[in-house]
């Protein structure tokens, strides 16, 4: 554990450099002879996207999209950004082989590894690298697919996913993002609108120390924060904010308004919210959950109701679904409309625990026992779901894969799938799963769609049944109140079976 716990320290640097040199394995002042061959035309603008592989070093994948621009004089290409230079034969660009020292080890790509295809205006390429010093190693692999751009993209509109948020468009709102860092030398803007990545929206200074970025979005709620000089900092001009599961905050503004599932509405019957604060012998200490009670629950005596267990992220707390997933007035808006069944949520504290070990056996013995004494709940695992999102969606993976007997349902909703937190389910474990599985991630989730594709390729090579639906959407609130009214209907409907 304590290597896997080195090399995940490393990755991010290492990764870093990967992705420059995956597709350019050599520095400018390797000298490649010309040819008069010929050769395929390949100048111009490359859109990249790149999943690298970096599992034998305790990571968990990343997903990145960037471009290059790319020179040709006859048969040798140039890339700018990287000041690489390669030779087309054929259909193929060769890389010669490379190494750079990086975090006090070496990252090298031998030469037989380094090739691009090239067909049709599409460049595809598999890379595999080795990191070391001396005391460890690993080893890891880049898959890049690139396609040929015009020459006359810009910057700007390189990359479609941010240049539709720099140009005006039809039902979007204009909104100009500022702050004040006279002192900073790079300032970017973050947030619901970047999937988080702290380096696509580069904001402009103005003459009075002001950095401003001018957006046009859509109508709802987005979450941001600015990057000063690398530090990752919540708009103090904004009252609106938002834990962020990391000791400090997110902010939020609202356009226009935000999905009527989400709204409270004063007109229907509301369901009531309890807190509750338990004393676990398992952690020591006071554990708070929040259980959400349908409006009939009160009048109805004799009525017993299924229940939802519904997990947080990481670092958050019981109730980000009530805070920031809205998820009692989707509960009251969509009962009342008949698109569910009324059932209970149960929403417990999780901390960073993975909701494995002490947290596990919280929430399987201590928090279900409490329920199940003190509420009127069907019991038995045709009553009994599990779902959550990010550090949640790996719990809801993990605990109704280990209670098979206890969970019927599980949703997992962009799970971050860490299979460190789960080492029986390794290269060679065996899973098999007899509760019903339903997966939800963005497809531009850059925190989790790796690990997502990760295991459901483990899952459909052990002919494990299940459903998988990859949208638009990253990993963000935006993305999970999208499909709330979905992700409810997939549990009341699996309720209303028994």
């Amino acid at each position: 554990m304590q290597t896997k716990n080195m090399f995940a320290k490393i990755l991010s640097a290492v990764s870093g450099a990967i992705f420059i040199i995956t597709l350019a394995g050599c520095s400018s002042n390797i000298s490649i002879q010309q040819s008069d061959e010929n050769c395929a035309q390949v100048a111009g603008t490359w859109i990249v996207e790149d999943v690298i592989d970096d599992s034998q070093c305790g990571g968990q994948g990343k997903y990145l999209k960037y471009h290059y621009t790319v020179s040709q004089n006859n048969c040798q290409v140039s890339i700018a950004e990287s000041g690489a230079v390669g030779k087309i034969s054929g259909s193929k660009i060769h890389w010669p082989a490379y190494s750079l020292s990086i975090h006090g080890g070496t990252t090298s790509f031998p030469e037989t590894t380094t090739t691009t295809e090239i067909r049709g205006g599409k460049l595809t390429s598999l890379s595999h690298w080795h990191w070391s010093n001396a005391d460890l190693e690993c080893s890891g692999s880049s898959k890049i697919t690139a396609y040929l751009s015009s020459k006359n993209d810009t910057e700007e509109n390189i990359n479609s996913q941010y240049s539709s948020l720099l140009s005006p468009k039809e039902g979007a709102f204009e909104l100009i993002f500022s702050v004040h860092a006279p002192d900073a030398q790079e300032v970017y803007l973050a947030g619901e609108m970047t999937d988080w990545q702290g380096d696509r929206l580069k904001m402009k200074k103005g003459k009075n120390g002001t950095w401003f970025l001018p957006l046009y979005l859509q109508q709802g709620a987005w979450q941001y924060k600015f990057v000063i000089d690398g530090e990752w900092i919540h708009d103090k001009a904004n009252p609106a904010t938002t834990d962020d599961g990391f000791d400090g905050y997110n902010s939020i503004i609202v356009l226009g308004q935000e999905s009527l599932g989400s709204q409270i509405n004063a007109n229907i019957p509301h369901g009531s919210l309890e807190k509750i604060n338990i004393a676990s012998e398992v952690l020591g200490a006071n554990s708070p959950f929040i259980v959400y009670l349908p409006a009939e629950y009160a009048e109805n005596k004799n009525k017993h109701y299924p229940v939802l267990y519904l997990l947080h992220g990481y670092g958050n707390n019981e109730a980000q679904w009530i805070r920031d997933g809205k998820i009692q007035n989707f509960m009251d808006n969509y009962i009342n409309e008949n698109w569910i069944q009324p059932f209970i949520i149960v929403m417990p504290f999780g901390d960073t625990s993975m909701y494995v070990q002490e947290y596990e056996t919280h929430i399987i013995k201590e928090i279900r026992d409490y329920v199940n004494n003190h509420y009127r709940v069907k019991v038995g695992k045709a009553s009994t779901a599990i779902s959550g999102m990010s550090m949640g969606g790996f719990g809801a993976f993990y605990l109704a894969h280990r209670y098979q007997d206890l969970f019927g349902l599980s949703v997992p909703l962009s799970g971050y799938f860490d299979m460190n937190y789960y080492p029986e389910l390794g290269k060679n474990g065996k899973i098999t799963m007899n509760s019903e599985l339903h997966f939800y991630c963005g497809k531009d989730d850059t925190t989790s769609f790796i690990s997502n594709e990760a295991l459901i390729k483990k899952l459909r090579e052990n002919n494990v049944d299940f459903s998988y639906k990859v949208t638009a959407g990253g990993h963000t609130w935006r993305y999970w109140n999208g499909i709330s009214k979905e992700f409810l209907k997939v549990v009341s409907e699996y309720f209303s079976k028994s």
